[in-house]
């Protein structure tokens, strides 16, 4: 089985309004519709392709040349950072110089038939193209004379990567010949949506060629390939392939490298199903066995070893797991062993037991010889989740079936390292202050397994912040020194904090030798549902019951945005609370500033709070960046602020501050209310 490229795909549509040309009443439409179909995640699979939440589209009536210039050449350098494959779709008005063969791309300052004022694409598509971090360039252009956009194939086996490179190109017409009504653009979207019956688990530029010149009268949609560094370019993922191609537990990148792997064999062998009783799989591997040795026989045979281990996997998941298995803890497990090994994947993963198998089995990093420790750590850390005993026999006996005793040895020890990485955990509150300020005493509870073990209070000698990031560290060398005899990690630190304070403050950069967030997971709760007040505690099981929605969602971010104008009639916002408007999470498009008293409203009805607290504040087309990472939150925030200061991109993630009230912090706070010496706030819900 071949490596699989799983990186990153950046999108970036250009469309610019050239008005002495006539407008193109439809161009706006069909940029957007190509655009939301290239970054739907099921379908092109693209991140926009500007930094700073700036999206991936651009278009107008004052899009100049030099704009156009500038905005791909940035989109050009954030792919790069990236290691990015780049996606550049063109639309608009364009022109070849008088005999010329090259495209000229039309902005709001150019004029036909002058290169001046233009934009060369050509020129650009070689920019990118050459650029060493960009893993290659997928190019759409929808304008009169498209097939002139190919660069001359000197300069792309020249240029700084020797010829080392990708592009592929979907043209709408050929050179002399009109794009009529963004035609191409509109059946384009249209067809990714659709998907092409017939085809493979993704489009390419030849399958939507075809597709497209079936419905596109007087066009000549064309095509360009160019290939010297790995797999060829894709279009999208085929809407008519689902996950289950081969049936039974057998998913779609498996029937994908089988289809292909075996019908590079001469003779071909027929592609066998994915049923759990595997015989099918068995009879073909046995047939690949009496070939002669060779490239094509150990491509198909580990595809069919791939096959072997998946089903196999799958079947034993339900088995032994069985009621205990849900999507939540399917999430939670593969999530939390992708963040932690820093590779979260740019789209989701079908989240079934067949989907996450087939994913892992078939594309995994290169350093995973087949997919076999991969597979091993995902099955032993699911069954962690789910409360099996990763060390039982049933474990060892599945390990037997997939030929891999060793990779999941190894699995259990990284496990178990893992979980002992997770018993431990310190939470300090600074809720004895009754105004809401820095208090004089901060609480710290030393917790093993969810349970108290220790207490104990920690004076603040300024009562001040200076103060009270002391005796937080002062906390912190307490749970350390009870640590040390349990032979067990302390790596998490939960904060429990006031309302004004959450504002102000930023305790995961305190620290005299080492800020804190470097060495914890330092995560941060409302100190006051620890001393709820009566009107608070009569809307618990309302935020509980917000937080299970939470973790059971299963599309985009849970998370209704609230800008400015949402939050400027206190009483229309508490109106909007009370009868349920905002169900999910609550997060904020601008920084709420000082305003302790919003905090204090949304946080009474919400377990999830996030908020920017930068001037560019959280605008809505930022807000899509979240989908990656939300399932691997609250620790993919505190991974984005240790990104970002050691200089590395920390994204957009690492713009938001977090007040995260989840199941556990629920229960704590129940738990430690009925405990004697925490008294109870009355100073009324806002």
């Amino acid at each position: 089985m071949r490596h699989r490229r799983a990186g990153r795909r950046h999108v970036l549509v250009v469309a610019p309004q050239c008005l002495p040309m006539g407008r193109l009443t439809r161009l706006e439409q069909a940029a957007a519709g190509l655009y939301a179909a290239l970054a739907d995640a099921s379908l092109g699979a693209c991140e926009p392709g500007l930094p700073d939440g700036r999206g991936g589209l651009v278009t107008g009536d004052a899009l100049t040349s030099r704009a156009v210039l500038d905005t791909v050449g940035e989109a050009i350098d954030h792919a790069a950072a990236h290691r990015a494959t780049l996606v550049l779709a063109f639309l608009g008005h364009g022109f070849a110089a008088g005999r010329t063969s090259t495209l000229h791309l039309m902005c709001a300052d150019s004029t036909e038939d002058l290169r001046h004022g233009a934009v060369n694409v050509s020129d650009l598509l070689i920019r990118a193209v050459d650029h060493p971090g960009v893993d290659g360039v997928l190019g759409i252009v929808d304008t009169c004379h498209a097939a002139g956009a190919p660069p001359a194939l000197p300069d792309l086996a020249g240029g700084a990567r020797g010829g080392r490179t990708r592009l592929g190109l979907l043209m709408a017409s050929a050179l002399g010949q009109p794009a009529v009504d963004l035609a191409f653009s509109r059946h384009l979207t249209t067809l990714m949506g659709e998907g092409l019956p017939g085809a493979g688990a993704t489009l390419s530029v030849s399958d939507a060629r075809e597709a497209l010149r079936a419905v596109l009268v007087g066009q000549n949609v064309s095509g360009f390939g160019y290939d010297a560094d790995g797999e060829p370019l894709w279009v999208a993922r085929n809407a008519r392939v689902r996950e289950g191609l081969l049936g039974g537990l057998g998913g779609r990148l498996a029937g994908e490298e089988l289809t292909e792997s075996l019908a590079a064999l001469d003779p071909p062998l027929p592609v066998p199903d994915g049923a759990p009783d595997l015989r099918a799989a068995l009879r073909c591997r046995a047939d690949l066995l009496l070939r002669p040795p060779g490239p094509d026989r150990e491509r198909a045979l580990r595809a069919v070893d791939g096959l072997l281990v998946a089903v196999r996997t799958v079947a034993f998941i339900r088995s032994w797991i069985g009621a205990e298995l849900t999507t939540a803890r399917l999430r939670h497990a593969l999530y939390s062993m992708l963040a932690a090994e820093g590779r979260l994947p740019a789209t989701a993963p079908h989240l079934t037991d067949v989907g996450i198998i087939d994913e892992l089995t078939f594309n995994h990093p290169a350093t995973d010889r087949d997919g076999r420790t991969t597979v091993a750590r995902f099955v032993t850390l699911l069954a962690q989740v789910c409360g099996k005993d990763p060390r039982g026999p049933e474990l060892r006996a599945w390990a037997e079936r997939i030929e891999a005793p060793v990779e999941v040895n190894d699995a259990i020890e990284h496990t178990a390292r893992r979980t002992d990485g997770q018993r431990l955990g310190l939470v300090v509150s600074l809720h004895s202050s009754l105004i809401g300020d820095w208090p004089e005493v901060l609480d710290g509870w030393l917790l093993l397994d969810g349970s108290v073990i220790h207490h104990e209070q920690f004076a603040s000698d300024t009562g001040d912040r200076k103060g009270a990031e002391g005796a937080v560290e002062e906390a912190v060398l307490w749970a350390e020194d009870h640590a040390r005899p349990l032979e067990l990690p302390l790596k998490r630190l939960d904060l429990a904090v006031p309302s004004g304070l959450l504002l102000s403050w930023r305790p995961e950069e305190a620290g005299a030798a080492m800020l804190l967030g470097i060495r914890y997971d330092v995560r941060l709760h409302w100190s006051s549902r620890l001393t709820p007040d009566a009107a608070l505690r009569s809307i618990e099981p309302v935020v509980a019951a917000r937080w299970e929605a939470i973790a059971r969602c299963q599309g985009s971010t849970p998370v209704d945005w609230l800008g400015h104008e949402d939050l400027t009639d206190a009483q229309t916002l508490r109106g909007h609370l009370r009868v349920g408007r905002y169900a999910r999470g609550i997060g904020l498009t601008r920084d709420p500033g000082a305003d302790a008293r919003l905090l204090e409203l949304l946080l009474a009805y919400t377990p999830v709070l996030l908020w920017p607290h930068t001037g560019a504040g959280f605008p809505e087309e930022r807000h899509g960046s979240l989908d990656r990472d939300w399932w691997a939150m609250p620790g993919a925030l505190a991974r984005a602020y240790r990104e970002r200061w050691r200089g590395a991109d920390g994204a957009d993630l690492a713009d938001l501050r977090a007040v995260w009230d989840d199941e556990d912090w629920l229960r704590f706070c129940r738990l430690i209310r009925t405990a004697p010496g925490v008294r109870n706030r009355d100073e009324g819900t806002p």
